[in-house]
């Protein structure tokens, strides 16, 4: 009897471990992206696990995807010599140990450089190319959302199909759709991408990308909880089913409800966001927000 108990037991530890396993997909994580569900709140880490590693460097890609983290942003810039690379500032002066600005900076000048930890100290790692964090990317259980590179999406597109990664990516940018497809033709219906609504974009914005577009999810920024964006947007978002990501970086991003004051209070500030529609949340606190919707069963 026993035997047949400890084998049942083994039957089921090994069901939920595939479930998980197929569940901690890059797949799976883009399935729960595209439809949202209350039950589960998806983690963007802002420039991965930049506490513990360089902003935007692979390092900071791996201990994001020890931690579990779904989503990682990552900002993508281009060279003097048209090499994208991962870099937040238009200067590389604050996290490495060169200055200038990086679109006038060729690639091999910044190979010869290091990446800086947060607090300024030094490192041996090297600045990343987009190809090089793409590869490191491809088959692990995260998405990649590219912020700073949507004046050359053609470009960042060409290396998510070289590298095999372009489920992987989402795409961003704040301009209405008419505009978006003037610049860049047919491939704005080839990507996941996701609009940027901030404060008190006119309804037109929204509306067009809901009508006429298979969009991924909205960012929705909200300075103020007089917002239009907090008060209309998010509800018509939310009414068509489709993905609310919001921030809690920053107090001016999401009306003060930001993760710092989540460290202290994170049902009134984490919390509302989620009980307002929060699908995913972008924070500088990856390991305590994902602590925090496991205890409230809403993540792995």
């Amino acid at each position: 009897m026993k035997q047949i108990l400890f084998a049942a037991g083994l039957l089921i530890s090994v069901f939920v471990s595939a479930q998980s396993g197929r569940q901690r997909t890059a797949a799976g994580i883009l399935q729960q992206f595209l439809h949202p569900s209350s039950k589960t709140v998806l983690v963007a880490a802002h420039r991965g696990d930049w506490r513990n590693a360089p902003e935007n460097s692979i390092h900071a890609l791996r201990l994001s995807l020890q931690m579990g983290v779904d989503i990682m942003e990552t900002d993508v810039r281009m060279t003097k010599d048209g090499v994208l690379v991962l870099m937040h500032d238009e200067t590389i002066n604050r996290t490495t140990s060169g200055k200038g600005k990086v679109n006038e900076l060729t690639w091999d000048s910044l190979q010869r450089l290091t990446l800086r930890q947060a607090h300024g100290g030094t490192t041996e790692e090297r600045i990343p190319s987009f190809e090089e964090f793409m590869d490191s990317v491809k088959g692990k259980p995260i998405l990649i959302n590219l912020d700073k590179c949507w004046d050359f999406i053609p470009e960042v597109y060409r290396v998510l199909k070289k590298t095999g990664t372009l489920e992987h990516g989402l795409f961003k940018g704040n301009l209405p759709l008419p505009e978006l497809r003037a610049k860049f033709g047919t491939i704005v219906d080839s990507i996941h991408y996701m609009p940027i609504v901030a404060n008190n974009h006119p309804d037109a914005l929204v509306n067009g990308y809901l009508n006429d577009h298979k969009t991924a999810g909205f960012e929705l920024c909200f300075n103020t909880m007089g917002s239009t964006v907090l008060s209309q947007t998010l509800p018509l978002v939310r009414k068509h089913g489709v993905t609310v990501w919001l921030n809690s970086l920053w107090p001016s991003l999401c009306a003060g409800r930001d993760d710092e004051k989540a460290m202290v209070n994170p049902d009134a500030n984490w919390g509302w966001l989620i009980q307002i529609g929060a699908n995913v949340i972008q924070t500088d606190r990856p390991k305590e927000l994902l602590e925090y919707l496991r205890k409230k069963k809403l993540h792995i």
